[in-house]
């Protein structure tokens, strides 16, 4: 299994079809003959036949470097195939290593009849025609090539999880204070703000205690609807519940400005249908501020599907340390027994 994908992918480089051709062609008038005798002008064909496909294979050969999508987990897989489905990268990465089988067949048999030319003419027709072929290859593959760096962008994008460490997923409803939880409690640096939507993306921060390393993760904040109409913002959370948590926090929003206590509900029960309920907690949050019909209702509906609950505010602390340590206690059962 690929321990880093993102870190792994920053680090190769995938070449355009232009930037191949354009070397090739930059490349390729530097070749003079040493003089006019006609073994040196053969030669300069050969020359310039072999600096051709030295360059194309040379460029390619990022390709060895290429992942299967089998060494990679899940959660890399899904989260970059909403840009790239990684069925369509691993068929341009087959495709151009096929395409690169066929340059090596093509340079053999090129320099061999280049070499029994029965004059320098017919010699300088097939290095074009060798050079020609392979350069109206390197074109043709454009497609393949930008799909694949699309891929490695999108996977290069993504935030660096450690699955040999406990991880925390906080999730809930937009402005639930998911992003000010994990800026609290951990090294993120994340945008805090008091309108919905504010986390586009997945964020991870970090925090020590004993031997182990934490992980809290930011999701954005998912609407009340099937999983399956998600857009592709809410996509990003729902792959995070779905691959990560050894513990999960549920936040409510029990303030006056939340969305509804039916609503946020409905969400929790999406969530537990993703993960289970074994791995969920629930915080109701923002008691600085709380309306008593909306705290006893959240309450109600958390004791009814008998999950773990607390109370706490993140603007007074109150409760923060209650709920941390009891995280850190059931993702560290939970990373044990996993």
């Amino acid at each position: 299994m690929l321990k880093d994908p993102p870190n792994y992918f920053r680090h190769v480089h995938v070449p355009t079809a232009d930037e191949i051709v354009k070397k090739v062609l930059k490349r390729y008038p530097e070749l003079k003959p040493k003089s006019k005798r006609p073994r040196h002008i053969l030669e300069l064909e050969l020359n310039r036949l072999n600096l051709t496909y030295q360059i194309i294979l040379d460029k390619l050969s990022f390709l060895d470097q290429m992942p299967k999508p089998e060494s990679m987990h899940p959660f890399y897989l899904e989260l970059a195939s909403l840009a790239v489905p990684y069925q369509k990268y691993w068929a341009a990465v087959s495709g151009l290593r096929r395409m690169r089988e066929k340059l090596k067949e093509m340079w053999e048999d090129y320099r061999a009849v280049v070499r029994s030319a029965v004059s320098l003419e017919e010699a300088a027709r097939l290095r074009r025609e060798g050079v020609g072929r392979a350069l109206s290859l390197v074109k043709r593959s454009r497609g393949a090539l930008q799909l694949i760096r699309d891929f490695k962008y999108a996977v290069a994008s993504l935030p660096s999880i450690d699955f040999t460490q406990p991880r925390i997923v906080v999730a809930g409803m937009p402005s639930a204070g998911k992003s000010s939880f994990v800026k609290e409690v951990s090294t993120a640096d994340v945008e805090v703000a008091s309108y919905p939507f504010t986390t586009k993306q997945v964020h991870v921060g970090h925090f020590e205690r004993g031997h182990l390393r934490y992980q809290v993760v930011d999701t954005p904040g998912i609407l009340d609807r099937q999983w399956d109409e998600l857009n592709e913002v809410e996509r990003k959370a729902a792959i995070a519940i779905r691959h990560l948590p050894n513990v999960l926090l549920f936040l409510y929003d029990v303030s006056e400005e939340g969305f509804g206590i039916e609503e946020q509900s409905k969400v929790l029960e999406n969530v537990i249908r993703v993960v289970g309920k074994d791995k969920v907690v629930v915080a109701l949050n923002k008691m600085d501020a709380a309306v008593e019909d909306r705290v006893r209702m959240a309450e109600q509906r958390v004791k009814e599907l008998g999950l773990p609950l607390f109370k706490m505010s993140l603007k007074t602390k109150e409760g923060l340390k209650e709920v941390l340590d009891y995280l850190v206690k059931r993702a560290e059962e939970e990373f044990v027994r996993e």
